[in-house]
């Protein structure tokens, strides 16, 4: 019994004689100790003792389910810090100051800007592409630049520090793409890892890497009860990519999306240039690469009218060198138009024959010459592999050329050898993919919709997750969903999990009096406020306020005034111009778009 009880009851005890002796009554001259007789004191005492008794057996119980638990792990601080290894210190930091400062390491760094804009001291900005430490004397020891750091292992590293860096609040994975849970990843925004490179890179990886975990066996049996290889939950870049990945793999898949596919860029302003940042990084994403067939000679050749099909490679060498004619130049630009407005066709069931003709020969020269472009890869990674030049970080690389030994068996090397692309042409055409910055918003959607029909790849639109369980009796999981307006409950039984989901459906509100407002034209009903700009040609002599200081609301503001051609804008004639307020709470953000920069100022 602890001693507070012991106090407690005495002190009760105390209490009730106190109040009896102030109250007694005297009964037939009779006078009992306090009021009560000795059975009476006796009882009372009996009551008190058991209700001590009672806090007793319940301390007790307390104490021992805290022992039967598990302690938990106490880390010091160097296990609580990424750290950086000597190897990695001498290539990145040589001659570092030895006071608290940034590290970069290139070759994982994904230019998403995480730490320059998480950095209250502007010691680090985007430079070609990667993020650099500018100024680190002005470093304050933060390491908020670390903690947002998206990518595993760390890229920004802060070195010199005693402090106790925090892990990012996103759901955590490992360097596999794999959550706590064995046989559930996650990929795209949902990860914290932003851009829709990195989506896509990370949708072709995981899909990969499930493939080669499950040919493999590692450790798992196929089970019975599974339905599918893997359920794919969300269909944007980053799940659209494995869900292309796992058809070609012949995994057995089941693709969920709770809107439609790509939802995100469809939602996108009409127009709306999308930029696949980094530069740096190369793009290895299971749904193609939008704009790259363009600048490849195979499609160039069949676009072009006529006459001028056989001067594909000469024009394109041209405009590589940057010596292309003018004449040349309008020449070429007119046959990208026409291929775009027969993939627009093509998507809108308008197409005629002679079309449909022309973009199914581009279509099967641009698969072939991306087959050897794959051959050719592998080569290079085989190469890498016998030379011990393939970091043990450097996963991706190892799950390629095992899930491609499980394909090819013995014959790999001689697989390889036939119809791979020679090293000349390679590197030509990884110098065109470097140079695809990014595209408008329609061609994209031609892009990766048509990609995703000429694989065959079925994504279950309208229809949203709403739990996933791990199997008892068996290496699954249960996928529960609601299909439909009618919400039809359906449930998908599949061996491994990635979870695509993005952020659009939670976007970041004002908390303001009359946020919820609802507004009625022509005899429609909408909110008063948007949380994007889907169609800004909705908006003609209208008053808008923008509220933000980042790319998507300088784009927002500048597409209400103007229309973007190409890089450009063109101002709206009076009569359509619409009248607009950009609020910003302090000042524009820091990794700003440079064209967004000029045009709102402009």
């Amino acid at each position: 019994m602890r001693k507070s009880q012991l106090f407690i009851i005495l002190a009760l005890m105390a209490l009730l004689a106190v109040i009896n002796l102030v109250t007694r009554e005297d009964a037939a001259g009779k006078e009992f100790f306090g009021g009560l007789p000795w059975y009476g004191w006796a009882g009372v005492s009996a009551f008190l003792v058991a209700v001590g008794i009672g806090f007793a057996l319940r301390d007790a119980a307390r104490a021992r389910q805290l022992l039967e638990e598990p302690l938990p792990v106490k880390q010091d601080e160097e296990s609580q810090r990424a750290q950086l290894s000597q190897e990695l210190l001498d290539k990145y930091d040589p001659d570092g100051p030895n006071y608290p400062h940034p590290v970069i390491v290139a070759e994982r760094c994904i230019g998403c800007h995480a730490c320059v804009d998480a950095c209250p001291h502007d010691v680090l900005a985007i430079v070609n592409g990667i993020s650099t430490p500018i100024a680190p004397d002005q470093c304050m020891e933060d390491t908020s630049c670390q903690v947002e750091c998206p990518v595993n292992p760390k890229a920004c590293i802060v070195v010199n520090t005693t402090k106790k860096i925090p892990p990012r609040k996103v759901p955590a994975r490992n360097a596999k793409f794999e959550t706590n849970v064995p046989g559930c990843f996650i990929i795209g925004d949902v990860s914290g890892t932003p851009l829709i490179k990195n989506a896509a890179n990370e949708g072709s990886a995981v899909a990969i890497r499930v493939a080669q975990e499950l040919r493999n066996g590692n450790g798992h049996q196929p089970q019975q009860e599974a339905d599918y290889d893997v359920a794919i939950i969300g269909a944007g870049p980053a799940g659209l990519s494995a869900a292309v990945m796992a058809k070609r793999l012949d995994l057995k898949y089941i693709g969920i999306e709770q809107d439609t596919v790509m939802s995100t860029i469809v939602k996108y302003p009409k127009g709306k240039y999308v930029f696949l940042k980094p530069e740096t990084m190369e793009w290895a994403g299971g749904i193609r690469l939008p704009g790259l067939e363009e600048y490849v000679e195979e499609v160039v050749e069949e676009i072009l009218d006529g006459p001028h099909k056989s001067r594909a490679q000469e024009l394109l060498a041209a405009e590589r060198a940057g010596t292309l004619a003018a004449d040349d130049q309008q020449l070429l630009a007119d046959a990208r138009d026409r291929y775009q407005a027969l993939l627009e066709a093509e998507l809108t069931g308008t197409i005629d024959e002679g079309g449909r003709t022309r973009l199914a020969n581009a279509r099967r020269k641009f698969e072939t010459l991306l087959e050897a472009e794959d051959k050719a890869t592998l080569a290079q990674l085989l190469e890498e592999e016998k030379a011990g030049q393939i970091a043990e970080e450097e996963v991706g690389k190892k799950d390629k050329l095992n899930l491609a030994r499980a394909q090819y068996g013995d014959s790999l090397e001689a697989e390889i050898a036939s119809g791979r692309l020679d090293a000349e042409r390679f590197q030509a055409l990884a110098a065109v993919r470097a140079k695809v910055a990014g595209d408008q918003r329609e061609v994209l959607l031609n892009t990766w919709i048509m990609n995703m029909k000429e694989n065959n790849v079925v994504i279950n639109e309208n229809e949203s997750c709403k739990a996933v369980k791990k199997a008892e009796d068996g290496d699954y999981f249960a996928v529960q969903t609601e299909k439909g307006k009618e919400k039809e409950k359906m449930t998908y039984r599949a061996r491994r999990v990635i979870l695509a989901i993005g952020n659009s459906g939670t976007p970041m509100k004002l908390k303001v009096t009359g946020e919820e407002m609802k507004v009625t034209r022509d005899d429609v009903t909408e909110d008063k406020v948007k949380y994007k700009l889907a169609d800004p040609e909705a908006y003609r002599r209208k008053k808008c306020i923008v509220v933000g200081a980042g790319n998507s609301a300088i784009e927002a503001a500048v597409d209400l005034v103007a229309r973007r051609k190409g890089s450009d804008i063109e101002f709206r004639p009076p009569e359509e111009r619409n009248e607009v307020i950009l609020v910003v709470r302090s000042d524009l953000k820091n990794d700003l778009k440079f064209g967004n920069k000029q045009q709102i100022y402009d």
